[in-house]
């Protein structure tokens, strides 16, 4: 039996993942977890640190044996950076957040962090008004640039409306790129609200794209010299696009459970969840946004056949059972 200590003073999501469900299950499957003993590492195989307040280096010294892993880790302090060096793994929460945190350790399990959402069957028919809905950071809200001029143009042909749920109270009221026609429902986030509200969306959104200064975005749209682009295949309508290094599908998950179809921005963890044309649209332009959403708008079935299609893919893929199954084997691979 595995004895285990999960070490963790935080409260954000990412200690909610470690302590409600990987420790929970962790404790199903038959193993021992004590939850904040932050001196007595020597009674454990293996110690859990959400990244904030991680031991990794205590914990080592204290026990050489022991296995150390970091849920979401951080390199903002030098403190941190070390901590990831030394733990024998860490725990990131998409592809382009492994790939980041390579460079500073090689064992990068990818443990996505869904919430735990209970299935909500949902049929989809014809109907007036067409409810868009977004869940998340007000920072993806005040960067959605194509995705607002797209509801815009939408609005000239058909009645819809956005509803944008976020943390109203800690970062206050969304008023960048905000929508000039189409109606806006700012809704207060809670742990409720995928059953008050969200499930009442006809169609899910996940802006994730983060916009380009526009100074830069100019010099680099356009050949700076004969040299760049004979040398480098450049061509002035290539793509430049930006999304954060911790970019990561956990909100195209509830939509999922929710029987919501999707459309997204074509990140790496986008394009890994959904099929575009068969379980959802992956876009950028805000031609893109205006077609995928306008063929959902005026289609029930298709909105039926792609949530259903999204649901099954990630219910046979990556399920927080599946993910949790692909964890368990990676611990037990670093044992040996």
């Amino acid at each position: 039996m595995m004895r285990v200590v999960v070490n963790t003073n935080y409260t954000g999501h990412s200690a909610f993942i470690c302590k409600k469900q990987i420790a929970f299950k962790l404790m199903k499957n038959g193993w021992k977890v004590i939850y904040n003993d932050w001196e007595n590492y020597q009674e454990y195989d293996l110690a859990l640190f959400v990244a904030p307040d991680s031991q990794v280096e205590k914990a080592k010294k204290i026990n050489k044996k022991i296995i150390t892993g970091i849920i979401d880790p951080k390199v903002a302090k030098k403190r941190q950076i070390k901590e990831c060096k030394l733990a024998d793994f860490l725990a990131v929460t998409s592809l382009e957040q492994k790939d980041f945190f390579l460079k500073y350790n090689r064992n990068v399990f990818v443990y996505y962090h869904f919430p735990e959402i209970k299935e909500t069957p949902k049929r989809h028919f014809k109907k007036d008004k067409i409810i868009i809905g977004y869940h998340g950071n007000k920072f993806h809200l005040n960067g959605m640039v194509n995705l607002t001029k797209a509801l815009d143009s939408l609005t000239e042909k058909y009645n819809i409306e956005f509803w944008a749920i976020y943390n109203i109270k800690l970062l206050g009221k969304w008023k960048r790129n905000l929508p000039k026609k189409c109606p806006v429902k700012h809704i207060q986030w809670s742990e409720e609200i995928y059953y008050t509200h969200l499930s009442k969306c006809d169609i899910g959104v996940v802006p994730m794209i983060t916009p380009i200064n526009l100074r830069l975005g100019k010099l680099t749209s356009r050949p700076l010299s004969s040299y760049l682009k004979n040398w480098a295949g450049y061509n002035k309508e290539d793509y430049l696009i930006r999304f954060k290094y911790s970019a990561n599908p956990g909100r195209i998950y509830p939509f999922s459970q929710l029987y919501i179809p999707v459309v997204a921005d074509f990140f790496p963890s986008a394009c890994q969840m959904i099929q575009d044309g068969y379980s959802g649209f992956l876009v950028y332009s805000m031609e893109g946004w205006f077609v995928a959403l306008e063929k959902l708008i005026l289609s029930p079935d298709l909105r039926n056949e792609m949530s259903r299609n999204l649901k099954n893919f990630i219910d046979n893929n990556c399920s927080p059972d599946i993910n949790f199954r692909k964890f368990l084997k990676f611990i037990e691979s670093l044992k040996k």
